[in-house]
């Protein structure tokens, strides 16, 4: 009779212990690194280093001087559209778990990686990209097996894996139509809609149709090298030209409208964005 007390209560303690730190936040202090912090009666953690987004306890302050900082598509937002952008960008990060492959991590890196989605999917009716649980954050390149490569980001399963500098990278350079941010969430985006079976945007999806037609049609010219916009890369699938399409969308419209003002077009139908026209356009933001 004792054991079983005994292993009743042990039950209970250990039931007790789980649920009290799932209630742990996370704290925050305005040093000079930005580092995220744990509070002081969590031990100090190993590489890699594991957030889940529930957790994190980011305030709208917070959340709105990283993105002034850093995030130059947030400025250009009229405030009632930063507002929306910021609540979007919670509801984001609180249902992903960030795994960070290094000894440290910043609390920009939640912030200004989920802020991406929260771009590319500013339009949209459903932007949370639920099918994707985890985002992983790598220092810098990283090496990917099956088949074995480096790589700066990519979509597999139900992860988005990200290398940090180059993501700083795309966004200090707005112009260089290399953002592996807005890239691999453009991935995600596509696979959320047609290769999962749940949380599917069918507007978006039936508008996709559209550019699969046009774009097949630039895709087979661009390799023919008639105009040059694209990268190597973009040729390499269909995939890369979309994801490549969205980079030159935010990050070089006028060059994108100029060369192929129906595809440009295309996309902010697609999207509900006008980068061109903001924010005298059409589309509910």
């Amino acid at each position: 009779m004792e054991i079983i007390i005994t292993a009743i209560i042990l039950c209970l303690l250990i039931t007790w212990v789980i649920r009290i730190k799932k209630r742990t936040k996370y704290s925050y202090t305005e040093d000079s690194s930005n580092e995220l912090q744990y509070n002081k009666e969590v031990p100090s953690l190993t590489s890699p280093l594991v957030y889940y987004g529930e957790n994190l306890d980011f305030q709208d302050e917070l959340l709105r001087k990283v993105l002034v900082k850093h995030f130059p598509y947030f400025t250009q937002l009229l405030p009632p559209d930063q507002d929306k952008f910021i609540i979007r960008l919670k509801k984001f990060i609180k249902t992903k778990c960030f795994i960070i492959h290094d000894i440290k991590g910043y609390r920009e890196m939640p912030i200004l990686i989920s802020a991406s989605a929260i771009q590319i999917t500013f339009g949209l009716s459903k932007f949370l990209l639920p099918h994707f649980g985890v985002i992983q954050i790598y220092p810098q390149e990283f090496i990917a097996l099956e088949p074995m490569r480096v790589l700066i980001g990519n979509v597999s399963g139900n992860t988005i894996n990200i290398a940090w500098k180059q993501f700083l990278e795309g966004y200090r350079n707005g112009f260089d139509n290399n953002n592996v941010g807005l890239h691999e969430m453009a991935h995600a985006l596509y696979y959320q809609n047609f290769e999962t079976e749940e949380h599917i945007d069918k507007s978006f999806k039936d508008s996709f149709d559209l550019f699969t037609a046009f774009g097949d049609q630039i895709y087979m010219r661009e390799k023919q090298r008639t105009i040059g916009l694209y990268s190597d890369y973009a040729m390499k699938n269909f995939q890369e030209f979309w994801a490549e399409s969205i980079e030159l969308f935010f990050e070089n419209p006028g060059r994108l409208n100029s060369h192929y003002p129906e595809l440009y077009n295309i996309i902010c139908d697609l999207l509900c964005q006008d980068p061109l026209r903001y924010p005298y356009h059409n589309y509910p933001v």
